[in-house]
């Protein structure tokens, strides 16, 4: 801020205009200085956010899990959310969450009993929202997990099967590909009846399985998940091949064999023994179920031929004492 001294001269218009331009110098200084600085929004902060949306609930064995909705973009103007319960009475406040939650699990509650739930956004200011959908829970006693989770692959898809839980329960599936992490909803878009379902497999990489008995309604009651279940093609070993045989000719020697019944065989490999000491060395690969070994087979030789998984070689088919024999 710039002072004039007072004078007992008479102001003369250049001092008026020398007054002026120290004003308007003065208010520049002080627009300057605040540039840079970021505060609250003013209006925006003052705005009555939008409530929460598509506010659903899980009884999860010892849980009541709620989740909702709300925009990415509009999380910077809310503090967090007010989730609120009703056991008949008014609804009261059981906890406040910061703005990047959108999930609750309420531990607190008595099986029989029926809830209400709704959840509701507080905005910069401490102004609230209006309500969001409320919904009814009245947690039942929840059913035990299934047992003796079993799979089979055929090409790309797999098939998970278990044990019935019991008259009347339903099942969800849970997968992931981080072992003991699994998202709050299952791949199944609704509870299934039957004890199998298929699923898309990648052979490159393993995956986890867990599988919760429910029993139905428009609110799950969910029990404890099963015991994991890694499905893992690291692990995978295929059977032997059958049915080896060797056509023999002058220049050559031709092997035939059954393909494997595992589809998930990415290839043989085929191994030769010509000398004893010597053992068996790798002669090829191949991803039919034939070889042509173009060695001239003047001398007896054995052959071995193995599957091999996705990281791991199975059990070898072996034929012995191959050479040409010419007619006399």
């Amino acid at each position: 801020m710039i002072t004039l001294v007072k004078s007992g001269y008479k102001r003369s218009p250049y001092f008026l205009l020398l007054f002026a331009l120290c004003s308007l110098l003065s208010a520049l200084c002080l627009l300057l200085s605040s540039c840079g600085k970021k505060g609250e929004p003013t209006l925006k902060s003052w705005e009555k956010q939008d409530p929460p949306s598509r506010l659903r609930a899980i009884h999860r064995d010892s849980e009541i899990i709620l989740q909702w909705n709300f925009p990415r973009n509009k999380e910077q103007f809310i503090k967090g959310f007010l989730v609120m319960r009703s056991t008949g009475g008014d609804f009261e406040k059981i906890e406040f969450l910061g703005n990047n939650q959108q999930t609750y699990r309420d531990s607190n509650f008595t099986i029989g009993t029926l809830y209400r739930y709704k959840v509701l956004s507080q905005n910069l200011r401490d102004i609230l929202s209006d309500d969001s959908n409320i919904v009814e829970v009245k947690p039942e006693k929840v059913p035990s997990p299934p047992e003796k989770l079993q799979f089979k692959i055929e090409h790309e898809i797999l098939t998970l099967t278990w044990e019935d839980a019991g008259k009347g329960i339903l099942y969800n599936i849970y997968k992931s590909d981080n072992k003991g992490f699994y998202p709050l909803w299952p791949i199944n878009k609704e509870p299934i009846k039957e004890t199998t379902l298929k699923d898309i497999f990648d052979i490159k990489k393993p995956v986890y399985y867990t599988i919760r008995s429910l029993r139905g309604g428009e609110i799950w009651d969910e029990g404890p998940a099963s015991e994991e279940f890694e499905v893992n093609p690291s692990e995978f070993i295929p059977s032997a091949p059958q049915g080896l045989q060797a056509a023999v000719s002058e220049e050559k020697i031709y092997l035939i064999w059954k393909e494997v019944p595992e589809t998930w065989v990415i290839g043989y490999k085929v191994y030769r023994e010509i000398d004893p000491k010597e053992g068996f060395i790798l002669i090829g690969e191949t991803q039919t179920p034939s070889f042509v070994d173009t060695e001239k087979p003047l001398i007896k030789r054995t052959y071995r031929v193995a599957a091999l998984g996705p990281a791991k070689e199975g059990p070898a088919s072996e034929i012995k004492d191959v050479a040409f024999i010419p007619y006399r």
